[in-house]
């Protein structure tokens, strides 16, 4: 009986994907999205799985530590409707302790740096759920795997308007890396954000073309990714700022010349609002988060503890240890680190990236008039939010899980560069 609900669920999920025209891709059959909506909750429940019966730990277990505490708003509602108003709405009222008494994750022990309480929002959006679910944990998962498969669909969407035709067909490889499929689906915060983001790029690079629904996508996800991971949002700003500037310079130097004096300008002006107030001085958030970060994975004893360069609340501090950022959230876990499947899995993804990478640089087509300002686009988001990861994350396993997110987008680069036809074993050669 426990299995019904989500089987019937899952049945309708499949069927809206098949019938829909939105998740719909070019170059590939109508079963495209429903398949991928199957592989999603493969490994939606291989995620619950691990977290069930190898990480027997329910309070520090990441699935369960918001879907228990969710237990308890949801539990208000029947008991005390205004509590449950309360607690949903974020009134500080004693009368709520009752119910956050209960709750082991409520309170973050190290969330004075972090302006948003990303802990609650999932604990109440799993309190949401459980109206449809009757808190049977396996519905929160089908239902946070179709969330993520939209947010998937607006980025291959999105990478295919970027591509020419005969080459949209394999876009689909972006989000089919097995660490991604893994980490963002399921009950993690993880799967909102690849929604956010979904909604937030696809709202922001067609709002031109797309109009009102473009501004309504974009508005939605700004909101998604401010509670969930407000520092990806940040990270994309500059690049942001550079895309729409000048657009119709479309030169190679043009385009990176307004990247680069975006981020001159950028510098500075972090620089200029420093002073002003802690709040506004951006170094001292980095050295801050760095430190509670480090602070928890040593309160947690956390396994996979990884050195990262300490910086201190300047500018230069945190421009200077960048590229090692950088690094570290490119090449690592290195092979020799890895002390599970799963760790073993992103460091040989990463040897699979690196040698993309130089079959890209490689094989790139010579002849071809690339589109920089979305390549630049691309490139700028990706290696400020994986510099900055890489200098605030101690902890290898949680550095695997933070860059996923923009695993697709480093995946369509790669893509995006490299001339297929080229390749010494393609289909034009074999003929």
């Amino acid at each position: 009986m426990h299995l019904i609900l989500p089987i019937l669920i899952i049945v309708l999920l499949a069927y809206l994907t098949f019938r829909l025209a939105f998740f719909r891709l070019d170059e590939l059959p109508a079963w495209a999205a429903p398949v991928l909506l199957l592989v999603k909750l493969f490994f939606g429940f291989a995620l619950w799985a691990v977290y069930t019966f190898y990480y027997t730990d329910r309070s520090a277990s990441d699935i369960y530590k918001f879907y228990d505490d969710a237990h308890y708003v949801h539990l208000a509602y029947g008991e005390n409707k205004a509590a449950f108003i309360g607690l949903m709405t974020g009134s500080e009222d004693s009368s709520l302790n009752i119910y956050t008494g209960q709750m082991k994750n409520w309170e973050r022990n190290f969330n004075k740096a972090v302006p948003f309480n990303e802990n609650r929002f999932m604990i109440r959006l799993n309190a949401l759920m459980m109206f449809v679910s009757g808190e049977n944990i396996h519905v929160h998962t089908v239902l946070f795997c179709f969330l993520s498969l939209i947010g998937c669909i607006l980025l291959l969407k999105l990478f295919q308007s970027f591509v020419e035709s005969g080459k949209r067909k394999w876009v689909v490889l972006t989000v089919l890396f097995p660490s991604f499929l893994f980490w963002t689906s399921g009950g993690l915060k993880e799967s909102l954000i690849i929604l956010g983001l979904g909604l937030f790029l696809y709202g922001f690079l067609f709002i031109r073309e797309r109009g009102l629904a473009a501004i309504l996508f974009l508005i939605t996800g700004i909101a998604v990714l401010l509670v969930t991971k407000y520092f990806l949002l940040i990270c994309l700003l500059p690049a942001v700022v550079a895309y729409y500037l000048f657009i119709n310079k479309t030169s190679a130097k043009q385009v990176l010349f307004k990247y680069a004096g975006v981020i001159v300008l950028t510098l500075i002006i972090l620089q200029v609002i420093a002073p002003i107030d802690k709040r506004t001085n951006f170094a001292r958030i980095i050295s801050k988060k760095q430190k509670y970060a480090i602070g928890e994975a040593k309160y947690m004893k956390a396994g996979s503890y990884s050195e990262v360069p300490v910086v201190d609340s300047t500018i230069t501090s945190v421009v200077v240890n960048l590229p090692v950022g950088l690094w570290d959230s490119m090449m690592k876990p290195y092979l020799w680190q890895s002390r599970n499947p799963m760790m073993l899995l992103s460091a040989a993804e990463n040897v699979a990236l690196l040698m993309l990478l130089i079959l890209a640089l490689i094989y790139r087509d010579r002849k071809k008039s690339y589109g920089y300002n979305i390549l630049l686009f691309v490139c700028i988001s990706i290696m400020l939010y994986f510099s900055i990861i890489g200098i605030m994350t101690p902890v290898l396993g949680n550095l695997v899980r933070y860059k996923v997110v923009m695993m697709p987008l480093l995946v369509f680069v790669l893509l995006y560069i490299i001339d297929l036809k080229g390749l010494p074993y393609s289909d034009a050669n074999s003929r």
